[in-house]
């Protein structure tokens, strides 16, 4: 059985294999994409396991600092209601359609959907273990 250091080192090993081949080795690409693919599915058994050997201490640290990101990330959106009032190009329906599609680009570069998941896995840790968390304000 492997080890998380194993999956890692196999993941980086896969990922330098990746870039040193031709840009037209497509088969070898695909071979190596499927490989890097079964690793990642493997490490992500792992980092469960590794929650369950951190103290609730811990993971009450993370919750908190993943909910500061997160409220970082939200800042950092449009604010639909002041630019909808402001007139110009960007009232109206296609206004707001494009300040939602900004917003959720901001989003996905600041890796938000990534955090709100990390933050549920967190919460389903000490929820099953029967910790108390804040909830967010």
């Amino acid at each position: 059985m492997s080890t998380p250091a194993d999956i890692v080192s196999k993941l980086a090993d896969v990922q330098k294999r990746l870039f040193d081949l031709p840009d037209d080795a497509f088969e070898e690409k695909y071979k190596l994409l499927n490989e890097q693919d079964q690793l990642r599915e493997v490490a992500s058994g792992y980092a469960g396991m590794v929650d369950s050997e951190r103290s609730d201490e811990e993971l009450l640290r993370e919750l908190a600092s993943k909910r500061q990101q997160m409220k970082s990330i939200e800042g950092k959106r449009i604010d639909l209601v002041v630019q909808a009032g402001s007139g110009g190009a960007s009232t109206g329906e296609m206004g707001n359609l494009g300040g939602v599609q900004i917003n959720k680009g901001i989003e996905d570069a600041h890796g938000l959907p990534a955090i709100k998941a990390r933050i549920g896995v967190i919460k389903g840790t000490l929820r099953d273990r029967g910790v108390e968390f804040p909830d967010a304000t």
